[in-house]
């Protein structure tokens, strides 16, 4: 496995620190398992800013202050040269757009990733499970439907609740949020979706992996995508 010439990954993580150190896990076991990586200089190069940005998953006042942070971040972040730029927070791709005037190098989107993975398995409905912020930005609605793909949102009440489990989880929390979490999610269940999509970093840490319909876990998502940006250029 020929490592010269291959660009760092730069991933924006932080938001929270649990999803983000999950990430970096995630990616060392992937590059194990698909992409061949045994000898240490086999691994990627990645490189993760943990942004200290303020709580913004329910609270969209904040998004501002938080895009002025994460816009600096990709601004020093250029000067390493990275091959591609990651969020490893769904919430934070509603600043997608403004972080993209800020460099030349490729932004990996969740949700259109999540979007090309459940065209590929056949998926025609999803039941969204995300923050409130999210959901009401439309980032995950517009990809999927962009693909013929039906999102089923949970209920009006259950949307504030996410935002509560996903606060709880950064928090350290994480026993009374996978109960609270399960019950949204078989709400979902009941409407009949084809599959789950985990769209916050933060739900794969709790939601149970043996769980009775199939799920898009966005975490594992997006570090496949990287590297696969990293070992094949793709």
């Amino acid at each position: 496995m020929n490592m010269l010439n291959r660009q760092p990954i730069a991933i924006l993580g932080g938001m929270g620190p649990d999803a983000s150190a999950r990430l970096y896990q995630l990616m060392i076991e992937l590059s194990r398992s698909e992409f061949g990586a045994v000898e240490n200089h086999q691994y990627p190069e990645i490189v993760i800013d943990s942004v200290p940005v303020p709580e913004f998953f329910s609270n969209a006042q904040k998004a501002e202050e938080a895009t002025f942070m994460l816009k600096d971040r990709v601004r020093k972040l250029n000067y390493l040269l990275p091959g591609c730029f990651g969020l490893a927070c769904n919430t934070a791709h509603t600043t997608l757009v403004d972080l993209e005037q800020e460099t030349s190098v490729l932004f990996i989107s969740i949700a259109s990733e999540a979007a090309k993975e459940a065209v590929k398995k056949g998926y025609r409905k999803v039941g969204l499970l995300a923050s409130p912020t999210t959901i009401f930005s439309g980032v995950y609605q517009t990809e999927f439907l962009d693909k013929k793909i039906e999102v089923v949102l949970p209920d009006n009440g259950y949307i504030e609740e996410l935002g509560e489990i996903i606060g709880q989880i950064v928090g350290g929390e994480f026993k009374q949020p996978k109960a609270r979490l399960l019950k949204i999610a078989d709400s979902l269940k009941k409407k009949k979706v084809d599959v789950l999509v985990l769209g916050c970093t933060e739900l794969p840490l709790v939601f149970p992996k043996n769980y009775s319909l199939s799920v898009l876990n966005t975490l594992e998502i997006l570090g496949r995508a990287l590297l696969t940006r990293y070992y094949k250029g793709e």
